[in-house]
């Protein structure tokens, strides 16, 4: 199979770029793997795991001569590095990250001049391991990625971007950075601060027993293991969207409450029969 690129640069070995990296290459789409990040042990660990290619420390070098680079790092760094690649790459590469907040990114491309050759990308996939030890060549077969390239995007770098990630097995979707931001903050970064706030609701009421923790609440709270300055960031990069599923959510759980208190068992049935419906068809 002849290569879709011949040189990419991922910009952080954590679990996502790590395994993207490691699809692709196993896919035949990317000749060369080159991964950049700060900890050399674990540039070392994905090198040795034959994740890559080759490793650095510096991203601005890295890049010199790619075809394509993928941002691979927390969404805020994302947005701070991007000045800085575009002026160390080729003019013809082709640029996307893995974000989870997309508008910050976008306006940011578009302010360095390279909105036609950004890509934003966010794969759906992922968990709460960290680190080129976590990476998957599997992990995004048959997953969601959203794309959200601008009007005036390149159709031959939509493309690119489109290809390296179907040939991962992933299934791809493309909408506005902005329609992205308001679905992903009610089915992505809502649930994560219910995990945070049910975990930490429990902390305050004292030590309770590992042994009485029930299922219910491991599944739920799996979230809260995160790491937490990515969230905060998260949470900063996606406010506006945020808060309004959070009023959406405090609004329901209002309404939860109310049935609750008045014994309204039928008003109880319908919201949990409603709820029933939305888990049956996310997980169809």
């Amino acid at each position: 199979m002849t290569p879709i690129v011949d040189r990419a640069v991922v910009i952080g070995t954590g679990s996502i770029g790590a395994s993207l990296a490691v699809a692709a290459r196993k896919a035949g789409a990317i000749g060369c793997v080159v991964g950049v990040g700060r900890g050399r042990a674990n540039l070392i660990r994905a090198l040795e795991a034959g994740l890559v290619d080759e490793v650095s420390q510096d991203p601005l070098a890295a890049v010199a001569a790619a075809d394509l680079v993928v941002i691979a790092t927390p969404v805020d760094t994302a947005v701070d590095l991007l000045s800085g690649l575009v002026a160390a790459a080729p003019a013809r590469a082709v640029l996307t990250d893995v974000g989870s907040v997309k508008q910050p990114i976008v306006a940011a491309a578009r302010a360095c001049g390279i909105s036609t050759r950004f890509v934003g990308g966010h794969p759906i996939a992922g968990g709460t391991a960290t680190g080129a030890a976590a990476a998957d060549p599997e992990l995004f077969r048959g997953r969601t990625v959203v794309l959200t390239p601008t009007p005036d995007a390149d159709p031959a770098a939509c493309a690119t971007v489109r290809a390296i990630w179907e040939a991962t097995g992933a299934i791809v979707l493309e909408m506005t950075a902005a329609r992205h931001d308001e679905i992903l903050a009610l089915t992505s970064h809502l649930p994560q601060f219910v995990a945070f706030a049910l975990c930490a609701s429990v902390a305050r009421d004292g030590e309770i027993a590992p042994a009485l923790f029930g299922s219910g609440f491991r599944d739920t709270t799996r979230l809260a293991l995160s790491d937490h300055e990515m969230w905060v960031a998260i949470a900063r990069l996606n406010r506006g969207a945020l808060l309004r599923a959070m009023d959406g959510f405090s609004s329901l759980w209002s309404e939860l409450r109310a049935a609750i208190a008045a014994n309204d068992e039928a008003g109880l049935r319908r919201v949990l029969q409603e709820a029933r419906a939305c888990k049956e068809r996310s997980s169809s």
